[in-house]
């Protein structure tokens, strides 16, 4: 009797770390990019339950990048589409982003919406936010992520069973070639002028 209790309570407890276990990714706007181009690199969240507890209420996150290659833009918080889901009641959110660290970059937001809101409104995967690069030299970029805390709408611990990262790859800014009909006609113009000049 005591070896199927402590079975069950085993599989309990699995069952609700593995339901609070999430993923973040790092999704790039395109992985070929030119010098001078910018970059939208998404920062997503998903493997939550839609409008569901767990619900994610906080977390701390920190992006490296290589600031040798890239220089931050902009930060836009939220998704794009699905709007910001800490904020889901439009009462606003505490965000920190800080820089001060060479190719780190620390994005914290808290939600001020209640338990309930977030519980039963956010959606099970959705973009925390987007930062926005410019690229300043050629060569290949990765980026990771550093989780250093993330919490539910009340405020205990998350697990992020999958951090991604990702890679792109920026080149000169290509000078298209002249076509070979424009060639032909400059070839045709300079032998016209020289049969004047030697006609004079």
């Amino acid at each position: 009797m005591k070896k199927i209790f402590a079975t069950l309570i085993a599989l309990s407890m699995s069952f609700a770390l593995n339901s609070q276990a999430l993923t973040i990714d790092l999704s790039p706007n395109a992985q070929q990019l030119q010098l001078g181009d910018n970059l939208t690199l998404d920062v997503k969240v998903s493997d939550l339950a839609d409008a569901a507890a767990p619900s994610l209420g906080v977390y701390d996150l920190n992006l490296m990048f290589d600031a040798t290659r890239l220089s931050i833009s902009q930060i836009v918080w939220g998704d794009a589409v699905k709007g910001n889901q800490l904020d889901l009641n439009s009462f606003g959110s505490l965000q920190m982003s800080d820089a001060s660290n060479s190719g780190i970059l620390n994005l914290f937001e808290l939600s001020f919406d209640d338990v309930w809101s977030l519980d039963n409104l956010q959606a099970g995967n959705f973009s925390l936010f987007s930062v926005i690069f410019s690229t300043i030299a050629t060569g290949p970029a990765e980026f990771t992520l550093g989780v250093n805390a993330l919490g539910d709408a009340n405020g205990n611990d998350l697990l992020a069973d999958s951090i991604g990262t990702s890679k792109v790859m920026i080149t000169d800014v290509s000078v298209p070639e002249p076509a070979a009909s424009f060639l032909f006609l400059i070839g045709l113009i300079a032998l016209g002028f020289a049969r004047v000049r030697m006609q004079e």
